[in-house]
């Protein structure tokens, strides 16, 4: 889930929580309020009976009778009883789901009244000394708010409707709100995409300057700078060094190539020198590869080029190769999309044999003991060489990272290598406008492909 929606979606939850909040603190205003106004009409209700009932005593007429005529209008689901101070009952109206107890009778004698809700039943019950001269100890007046329930249930579903819809517009709103203001954060997100270089650095709106968009930018070019410093130190360092060791390690070659020629016929010391000349070559190979990587930086220096046949720049490969590892078998297979396609590409030769010759000495020392395979494609667009071996593989989350100079994987502990071959690859590779494809799994062996557009000419041919 991405910083818009959690946005959206916490604005949203707080705005739930202070609807629920508010809502229920109107609704408990309310309820307190319709049971206010209903034990008011009660008491006014219980407070006209005691009237009516001493006035009778002064009427020619039965008091029970008088009461009903009077009290014709009730309360819904009303219950009136008057009881005389020696406990008779002087007048009752009887209702479904009256109980009344003996302890609000003992309150309402301390209290002088007592307001009881249970239920939906709400009971008001008085005891006062202006009903006891008259021979009336306690009043009790009991009905269901049959009105007020109503339309305090109509104040629920309002207020859930209501909250439904507030909560749907806020998630909206919040959401486009959301979206408005990590406008300016996305856009500087994709400014930051694009950025190749450490040298390159982002430009801060004169709106920005002062924001936190501005820090984040300021800071974001600091780190920049920064790593510009030091990639260029290092390269520096790496230049300098194989520049400096190219020419002693000539020297100790030419002076090896002396040595064997004095060395005679004495195996042991010849079989030395060789071994030392190995070393010497391969050095020689690690410094000018190095200080190739050094110099070019994303195509910045013009490489040159001529038109070459991959097939023969990965027989040169496949020689070093076999020179190198002789005990690692190497099995070459060639097809064409269309009978009469040439591997024909447009590159350097040197670079291309090494980029060739560095995946096939990956094989050679990570690959398993197994056989090398090596295949040439040739399509319409683009030949590839792939090599492909029978070893441990790689992890997903290392695929990418071996392309960078000075990775290796934890399985090449204790191995020769110096996480520079594959760098050099997709280097070379994107030199060439072409591609370095690494499929691999733990387990499963690994197979890199080196694509490359295929030449102008050989494209021409095959049209002809």
């Amino acid at each position: 889930m991405n910083f818009r929606w959690r946005m959206a979606m916490v604005f949203t939850l707080l705005v739930s929580v202070l609807l629920a909040s508010f809502g229920y603190v109107l609704h408990m205003r309310a309820e307190a309020l319709r049971e206010e106004e209903f034990f008011d009409r009660l008491e006014d209700r219980a407070l006209l009976v005691e009237r009516m009932i001493d006035e009778a005593r002064g009427l020619p007429v039965d008091v029970k009778e008088h009461l009903e005529k009077a009290l014709q209008q009730a309360l819904p689901n009303e219950a009136l009883s008057v009881i005389a101070m020696d406990g008779r009952i002087l007048f009752q109206r009887e209702a479904k789901g009256v109980g009344l107890q003996r302890s609000w009778l003992e309150q309402a004698t301390r209290k002088g009244s007592v307001r009881v809700t249970q239920g939906d039943r709400q009971y008001v019950i008085i005891d006062t000394p202006e009903a006891a001269r008259n021979g009336i100890r306690y009043t009790v007046a009991s009905a269901v708010d049959l009105t007020g329930l109503r339309s305090l249930e109509r104040l629920r579903a309002t207020m859930l409707i209501s909250g439904a819809i507030a909560l749907l517009l806020t998630a909206v709103l919040s959401w486009a709100y959301a979206h408005w203001a990590l406008g300016p954060v996305r856009s500087l997100v994709q400014r930051m995409g694009r950025i190749q270089e450490p040298s390159e650095r982002i430009p801060i709106h004169p709106s920005h300057r002062a924001d936190e968009l501005g820090e984040i930018s300021t800071t974001f070019n600091a780190l920049l700078a920064r790593l510009h410093e030091a990639f260029e130190l290092q390269r520096s360092f790496i230049a300098g060094a194989s520049h400096e060791l190219r020419t002693p390690l000539t020297v100790i070659r030419g002076e090896l190539q002396q040595a064997q020629q004095l060395a005679g016929d004495d195996p042991e010391l010849r079989a030395k020198l060789h071994l030392i000349q190995d070393q010497a070559i391969q050095i020689q190979d690690l410094l000018s590869q190095l200080l190739w990587l050094a110099r070019t930086h994303e195509g910045a220096v013009a490489i040159p080029m001529d038109e070459l046949r991959l097939d023969e720049l990965v027989d040169r490969a496949m020689e070093r190769c076999r020179m190198r590892y002789p005990d690692r078998p190497v099995s070459l297979s060639m097809t064409a999309e269309e009978e009469d396609l040439e591997p024909l590409v447009h590159g350097n030769a040197v670079l291309l044999t090494a980029a060739v010759y560095n995946l096939l000495s990956n094989a050679a020392k990570y690959g398993g003991t197994g056989r090398i395979r090596l295949s040439i494609a040739t399509g319409r667009q683009h030949v590839s060489a792939c090599i492909g071996d029978d070893g441990p593989g790689m992890a997903p989350e290392l695929v990418e990272r071996v392309r960078k100079l000075f990775v290796r994987g934890d399985g090449t502990r204790g191995l020769e290598g110096h996480g520079i071959g594959l760098a050099l690859v997709d280097r070379i590779a994107r030199a060439h406008n072409g591609t370095f494809e690494l499929i691999t799994a733990p387990g499963k062996g690994t197979t890199a492909c080196l694509h490359l557009p295929l030449a102008r000419n050989a494209s021409a041919l095959h049209h002809q």
